[in-house]
């Protein structure tokens, strides 16, 4: 009944009001009623557009893209639309509430649910139409895991130093591009990839770039690393027009480093796409490479930073880490330092060792220091796979078959100096098309200088430059190389006693090259069947051995071109030593001499070493070793008898070294034999390098032969003359009171380039003026002046 007058009163209003019918039709059930349907339906299409919308945003993200802003706010307010609805039509719809018991409609009620319902309606239409997107989602460049904080970077002050200087340069406006060098497995990769954290979290770039090259070269593969990190899509075939479209790209960015990781050989950076210099004064490029030489030379980058080995607290700090620290303060420790030890500071060996080791019984770790204090070809790649692959890579990547075989003639004899890598590589022929010394010496500094570039080789602790070192796991992989590829044996005296290979005929036939460490008893065979043996390196322990050789030990080893004798007792040859016609290269430093003569029968033999023996006598038979190009005397303290024409006898010697305390007694008789004459040297027609220290200045003859000489080191009068470190023309004299500078013309000045005169009298001094003036000191770069008399009182010290 109420709804029937309802309905008539709506009616009524409809025609008298019409104004008024809009407000009043709302208390009608069926006005009422529709609202609430069509509110429903408004919002069950909303929530199809809304599934619709949140299917095309999970697979956009799917792939990785950024969803647009928009889309995620319209998501939001449809949410919060649909909830809202959901919620009133639930709750709050109940349009039939009656009053007085049933019989009269709550109609102030329905009049506000009913305006509500069409209100929400509204509202729903409203963000359903609001659905206009041009696009989902955009392409974005995904975080590189590689700028992602690493757990397992160590801030080392070794590292932080270095990582200073290259944020340094990396600010500096005159740098574009620079380089990190070091060896396989030093840490360079992880060093770049901390500035590259450093850099974006200090917001030193926009955009920061990390990608690896590898020593197999791929443009597009290059090409698209930086493209996917800068969002770029490239749409071109060509390697030209992709690195057009890089560039365009890069050129984008206001500041952008470009960190290019593992750089074997040049890269063209235009052929990539990569704008820099002048092209690009935003962009900058950090290099990481395991050679000098690639990062200066080839792609010209200056200035480059070197990374060096752990120092020992660092190595134990990371070794620790890696292990676990329940080795500190229990049984593992003391053994785990020594495992640490090991690994030299290589952070690569320490890392891999550390982590096999970790959780391991005592015995393991026990093992695992027995094998790497004594590595063999067949365990070393076992113990430390990373390690011996990372090595491995650079060797087969050095330049030619004779840098190769110097490394490993480096490695697998722990040569250390200029010199006696000199004496091995002329002796094994290693240099091809090289027949004189001087030019052999150029190509050995050469080598060495590229291997230290490359990071093989390292500089020797003393800071020499006749001198050189090896990092022991790099030695250990070389060791490995030489034994599988040249059938090189290596042995320390543990491994020599007993060894049970002299007794294996078919083993040792096969040896190209033996060398025995630290000999301390006699365990040689009395002879050796070695067909193949070109290099024999024996040194014996130098403070307990008296070793010997058997006298038939050499009669099998005919084709050994290189002997190398160290501290051993050989107070008489074998006599089989003169067998050895193929024999190029002798040197028994450090040995017990008496009789040398069977050498006189080598007569191939080129390079002669007695350093620091304690030979008395040069035997007349060395005269006969007309093809010796070197022969060194240096340190031959006992050395007394140098009989006439021996030396002069030697036609093609080009190197002699008596110096350093050695032969002193020119022109003298000894037990009925007169010494060989300083004039002697005059007769040596391809002489180039001399080392000569006399004492007695009035056995010395006038006018020497300086000019002829390429370079030398004499040093004359009863004086500790300081030693130098760099070879170079050197001329020191000490005058006495008796002799004058001018009555003895020994100095040609011309060509000198370190002169020292001390005692000089004051005719000397004027003397000594007018000859520098005459011949002029182009050449003369040291002079230093010590007189005797109020003239040079103090004396007189420059660099010229």
């Amino acid at each position: 009944m109420a709804e029937i007058i309802l309905t008539i009163v709506v009616e009524v209003v409809k025609c008298l009001a019409p104004p008024a019918y809009r407000q009043i039709s709302y208390l009608r059930e069926s006005k009422y009623m529709s609202n609430l349907q069509n509110l429903k339906i408004e919002v069950d299409h909303l929530k199809s557009e809304r599934v619709r919308t949140e299917h095309q945003v999970d697979e956009a993200k799917r792939k990785g893209e950024e969803i647009e802003e928009n889309v995620e706010n319209w998501l939001a307010t449809a949410n919060n639309v649909i909830v809202e609805a959901v919620k009133f039509t639930d709750d709050e719809a109940i349009a039939n509430k009656r009053c007085f018991k049933g019989l009269c409609p709550n109609l102030k009620t329905r009049r506000r649910l009913s305006k509500e319902a069409e209100r929400q309606k509204e509202a729903v239409v409203k963000v359903r139409e609001a659905r206009r997107f041009d696009r989902i989602s955009y392409c974005t460049a995904p975080e590189d895991i590689r700028l992602i904080s690493n757990k397992d970077y160590e801030p080392f002050e070794s590292r932080m130093f270095t990582l200073r200087n290259i944020l340094s340069a990396l600010e500096d406006p005159d740098v574009n591009m620079l380089g990190i060098y070091g060896m396989g497995g030093i840490g360079k990769t992880m060093l770049a990839e901390e500035i590259a954290r450093k850099v974006k979290s200090d917001k030193l770039f926009d955009q920061v770039v990390f990608v690896e090259v590898s020593q197999n070269q791929d443009i597009r593969k290059i090409q698209g690393e930086i493209g996917d990190k800068l969002g770029l899509k490239f749409h071109e075939e060509s390697e030209s027009g992709r690195a057009n479209s890089l560039f365009t790209r890069i050129k984008a960015e206001k500041k952008i480093l470009i960190i290019l990781d593992n750089i074997w050989e040049n890269l063209d950076l235009r052929v990539v796409g990569i704008p820099h210099g002048d092209g690009h004064k935003g962009c900058k490029v950090l290099l990481t490479a395991r050679s000098q030489d690639v990062l200066s030379g080839k792609m010209d980058s200056r200035p480059n930073f070197s990374i060096g080995v752990l120092n020992e607290e660092e190595a134990w700090s990371l070794f620790k880490k890696m292990a676990g620290d329940y080795i500190e303060g229990s049984e593992f420790q003391s053994i785990a330092r020594d495992v640490a030890k090991e690994c030299a500071g290589l952070p690569v060996s320490i890392v891999t060792i550390a982590r096999a080791l970790r959780n391991k019984r005592l015995f393991e770790w026990k093992d695992a220091l027995e094998q790497l204090r004594r590595p063999s070809s067949t365990n070393f790649k076992d113990i430390q796979p990373t390690a011996y692959t990372a090595i491995e890579l650079s060797y087969n990547k050095l330049e030619g078959e004779e840098l190769k075989n110097i490394f490993l003639l480096i490695g697998y004899t722990a040569i250390s100096s200029i010199d006696a890598l000199l004496m091995c590589g002329m002796g094994l022929g290693l240099f091809q098309g090289v027949n004189k010394m001087e030019v052999a010496r150029a190509r050995v500094l050469t080598l060495v200088h590229k291997l230290k570039a490359s990071c093989m080789l390292l500089d020797h602790i003393s800071k020499k430059e006749e001198f050189f070192s090896m990092h022991d796991v790099v030695r250990d992989v070389a060791i490995s190389i030489a034994s599988r590829e040249q059938n090189a044996l290596t042995a320390t005296n543990e491994q020599v006693d007993g060894f049970r290979e002299w007794s294996d005929e078919s083993a040792v036939k096969r040896y190209t090259s033996i060398v025995l460490h630290d000999v301390r008893t006699n365990v040689l065979p009395e002879v050796v069947e070695c067909p193949q043996l070109k290099l024999l390196f024996i040194s014996a322990d130098k403070e307990s051995s008296s070793l010997t050789i058997p006298n038939n030990f050499f009669k099998r080893m005919i084709q050994v071109r290189v002997i190398n004798l160290t501290y051993m007792n050989l107070l008489s040859l074998p006599s089989t030593l003169g067998f050895l016609l193929n024999l190029r290269a002798l040197s028994l430093c450090y040995c017990k001499l008496l009789d040398i003569s069977v050498i006189g029968g080598l007569k191939k033999l080129e390079i002669l070493c007695l350093r620091g023996s304690d030979i008395k006598q040069l035997p007349t038979e060395v005269g006969q070793l007309t093809w010796l190009t070197l022969l060194d005397l240096r340190e031959c303290r006992k050395l007394e008898v140098i009989p006439p024409n021996v030396l002069s006898n030697l036609s093609h010697l080009e190197e002699l070294y008596i110096s350093c305390r050695s032969f002193q007694k020119w022109e003298v008789e000894v037990e009925g034999v007169k010494n060989a004459s300083v004039e002697e040297l005059k007769h040596l027609p391809n002489l180039t390098s001399l080392e000569l220290d006399i004492h007695d200045v009035n056995t010395l003859l006038r006018g020497l032969f300086l000019e002829k000489l390429e370079k030398y080191r004499i040093r004359i009068g009863d004086w500790y003359w300081e030693s130098t470190n760099i070879w170079r023309r050197e001329f020191r004299l000490r005058l006495n009171n008796k002799i004058c500078l001018k009555d003895w013309l020994i100095v040609q000045l011309q060509g000198i380039e370190d002169l020292e005169l001390r005692e000089l009298q004051e005719q000397d001094v004027n003397y000594f003026a007018n000859e520098l003036a005459k011949v002029g000191s182009s050449e003369l770069k040291f002079l230093r002046i010590h007189g005797c008399s109020d003239a040079l009182n103090p004396p007189a010290e420059s660099k010229v």
